[in-house]
C-alpha cells in the first residue's frame, strides 16, 4: 500500500489541475468528450492508476484517498472526474492472469473503458470466445486503448448457467481497435464524458482475457478483497459532493454583488438565501462524513479480516446513495437561491444542476438500492449479489 505522501501528492496535483480544467470546460461540452491533450495529461499524472494494483504499475491508493481525489476533480468539472472514475473501475484486475494484466497495463498511461451491462454474447470456442454485442453508456470510450465489456457466456448456442441457475457472465477484455464506437451521446448532463455505444462484431477473445467476479484471486493481499461495488460506487457520491461544494462557493460569490429585483437588498442579506445556503452546507458536510466514515469502516474490516460484513457493505452503498441525494438537494437549493443568474451556461450552478441530476440516473445509486440496504438494516438477506 502507498504511504500518505502519495495520496497527498496526487490530491495536490488535482488541485493544481483545476484552472487548466476550468479553462477547457466549454471545449469539453462542445466536443462531448475530454480533449485528447487533457486526457493524456491526466493519464501521465497518474489519475487513471488510482486504484490499479502496484504489481501492474498502479498507485494502489486506499478507497478514501481515491474518492477524495475524485471529489476534487469534480469541483472543477464533473465530466473530467467521471472519466477518471470510470477509468479506475478495475473490476477484476486482481483476478486476471498476471501476463494479461501486464499486457493491458503495459503503457503506464493507458486508459480503459468498461460496461457492466451484460448486453454481449461470448460464445465458447476452442481457446476462448467469439464475442458480439452492443453496449451503451461506455464512458471515455474514445480515449481508451482497451474495452472491458460484460457478456453472457454461451455454449452450444445457449446461455451457460451457474449452479444457482442464473446465466454466467464474464468480462471480455478487447483492444479498442476491435470495437466500433457508435455516436449516441447527445445529452444534457455529464455531456463531456463521451459515453457512446460500443459494438463488437464476432471478435475472438482468448480464454485468459475473460474474467469474472467469481474467479480466484491472483493478487492475495487483503486490500484486493474489497467488494468491487463497495470500491467503485462511493466515487459517485464523492463526485456529487465535489460538484455541490463548487455550487456553494459559486452562490457565495454571486451573493456579494447580486441585487434582488425590485428591491435594494443584496442577495447575501436575503433571509431565504441565507436559509438555503445553511441547508445546503449541512447537507453536503453531513453526507460527506457518512460517506468517508462508512468506507473507512469497511476498509478496516477488509484489511483486518480479508472480508467485509454485509452490514458494512450496505452502509457504504447507503452512504453513496445518500451523498448523491444530498448533493442534489443542496444544488437545487442553491440554484433556486441564485435566481436567473443560475440559468446561464456560463454559471457553474447551471452546469452543476445538469450534471448532478445526470448522476442520479446511474444504476449504482438508483432508489432501488435503498430497498436492498433497508433489507440488511432489518436483518434480512440482501436481494442482490451486487451488494
Amino acid at each position: 500500500m502507498p504511504d500518505s505522501g502519495t495520496d497527498t501528492a496526487l490530491l495536490e496535483v488535482a488541485r493544481a489541475f483545476r484552472p487548466r480544467i476550468i479553462a477547457q470546460r466549454d471545449r469539453i461540452e462542445a466536443a462531448r468528450r475530454l480533449p485528447e491533450d487533457v486526457a493524456r495529461e491526466l493519464a501521465r499524472a497518474g489519475f487513471f492508476r488510482i486504484f490499479l494494483p502496484t504489481a501492474y504499475g498502479g498507485l494502489d491508493l486506499t478507497p478514501m484517498a481515491g474518492i477524495e481525489i475524485l471529489e476534487e476533480l469534480a469541483r472543477a468539472d464533473a465530466s473530467v472526474a467521471w472519466c477518471v472514475w470510470n477509468g479506475n473501475t478495475h473490476w477484476t484486475t486482481a483476478q486476471l492472469p498476471p501476463e494479461v494484466a501486464r499486457v493491458v497495463h503495459a503503457d503506464p498511461d493507458v486508459i480503459t473503458a468498461n460496461s457492466t451491462r451484460a448486453s454481449g454474447q461470448a460464445q465458447i470456442v476452442a481457446g476462448g470466445y467469439r464475442v458480439s454485442g452492443r453496449w451503451s453508456l461506455v464512458s471515455g470510450c474514445e480515449l481508451s486503448a482497451w474495452m472491458i465489456l460484460l457478456c453472457v457466456v454461451h455454449e452450444d448456442g445457449r446461455p451457460r448457467l451457474t449452479p444457482s441457475g442464473a446465466p454466467e457472465t464474464r468480462f471480455m477484455l478487447l483492444p479498442a481497435t476491435a470495437c466500433e464506437i457508435i455516436d449516441t451521446w447527445t445529452v444534457g448532463g455529464l455531456r463531456g464524458t463521451g459515453s457512446h455505444d460500443v459494438a463488437v462484431h464476432d471478435e475472438f477473445v482468448p480464454s485468459s482475457y475473460g474474467s469474472s467476479f467469481t474467479d480466484p484471486f491472483v493478487l492475495r493481499a487483503p486490500q484486493y478483497r474489497i467488494p468491487p461495488f463497495s470500491r467503485v460506487i462511493p466515487g459517485l457520491g464523492a463526485m456529487a459532493l465535489g460538484m455541490a461544494r463548487t455550487a456553494i462557493e459559486t452562490l457565495t460569490e454571486i451573493a456579494v454583488d447580486k441585487q434582488l429585483q425590485r428591491t435594494s437588498q443584496i442577495l447575501r442579506e436575503n433571509h431565504g438565501a441565507q436559509i438555503r445556503l445553511s441547508q445546503a452546507e449541512a447537507l453536503v458536510r453531513s453526507a460527506r462524513l457518512f460517506l468517508f466514515d462508512s468506507l473507512e469502516q469497511l476498509w478496516s474490516l477488509v484489511i483486518a479480516r480479508g472480508e467485509a460484513t454485509m452490514e458494512a457493505r450496505a452502509d457504504v452503498r447507503l452512504a453513496a446513495s445518500h451523498a448523491v441525494s444530498s448533493a442534489v438537494q443542496a444544488i437545487d437549493l442553491l440554484y433556486i437561491a441564485a435566481g436567473a443568474s443560475a440559468l446561464y451556461t456560463s454559471s457553474p450552478l447551471e452546469r452543476a444542476f445538469r450534471d448532478v441530476h445526470a448522476i442520479t440516473q446511474h444504476i449504482g445509486v438508483h432508489s432501488r438500492v435503498l430497498e436492498t440496504t433497508g433489507r440488511v438494516l432489518f436483518g434480512l438477506e440482501p436481494d442482490t449479489p451486487l451488494l
